[in-house]
């Protein structure tokens, strides 16, 4: 997959006054930040909350994102792991090569997977959320009507993609899990939110 550059800064602020805390040590130092609009612009304060609003929201969904494929990947790359552990011609070892691929596909569908990043084109929804993102973030003003709906398509595409990994683990996980822990090998199990979290997910 190519760099993400169009997700590589967070949301414009609204103008506003913040508290800036900084923590050295033991001491913590604050001090107020007054945000003020470009005085030679001509966006209205209703068009800077638009694009906020629709800016986090993207901001979420690229989160959302990330979960989705560091779960997918996970048990991908469990299985792999699991089946490497056991002899070639072992059934087992057949089993979760193909479940691999399996849930490989459901990750194409979110991450391009060809060699040469941004170079060969390929585009999923990782790419074009993360442009839209960009699209969105680094203008000043109100997001168009087709942004707005773009944004709302993109979230569908991937709470489809989250079903189907979710109904392949209930259908294939458990009988996968019998066999593995028959083998002595350690069961698979999904990254869960609460896990994702405390690991500096966002």
């Amino acid at each position: 997959a190519s760099a993400a550059f169009g997700a590589a800064y967070g949301p414009r602020v609204l103008p506003g006054t913040y508290t800036v805390k900084m923590t050295k040590d033991k001491q913590v130092y604050t001090t107020d930040l007054k945000i003020i609009p470009d005085p030679r612009s001509t966006h209205t304060a209703e068009d800077r909350r638009a694009q906020f609003d629709l800016s986090m929201k993207l901001h979420r969904q690229l989160g959302e994102m990330t979960f989705a494929t560091e779960r997918i990947n996970g048990i991908r790359l469990a299985l792999d792991e699991r089946a490497a552990r056991l002899a070639a011609g072992d059934p087992l070892r057949a089993r979760l090569l193909s479940a691999s691929a399996q849930v490989d596909e459901l990750r194409k569908k979110i991450v391009a997977t060809k060699e040469g990043g941004a170079i060969t084109g390929e585009e999923r929804l990782r790419e074009f959320l993360t442009g839209l993102y960009g699209d969105v973030t680094f203008y000043e003003g109100r997001p168009s009507q087709t942004q707005s709906e773009r944004a709302d398509a993109l979230a569908r595409e991937l709470a489809d993609v989250v079903k189907d990994f979710d109904a392949w683990t209930a259908r294939e996980l458990s009988g996968l899990n019998s066999e593995l822990t028959a083998k002595k090998l350690e069961a698979l199990k999904p990254l869960t939110r609460d896990e994702w979290d405390k690991g500096g997910g966002q």
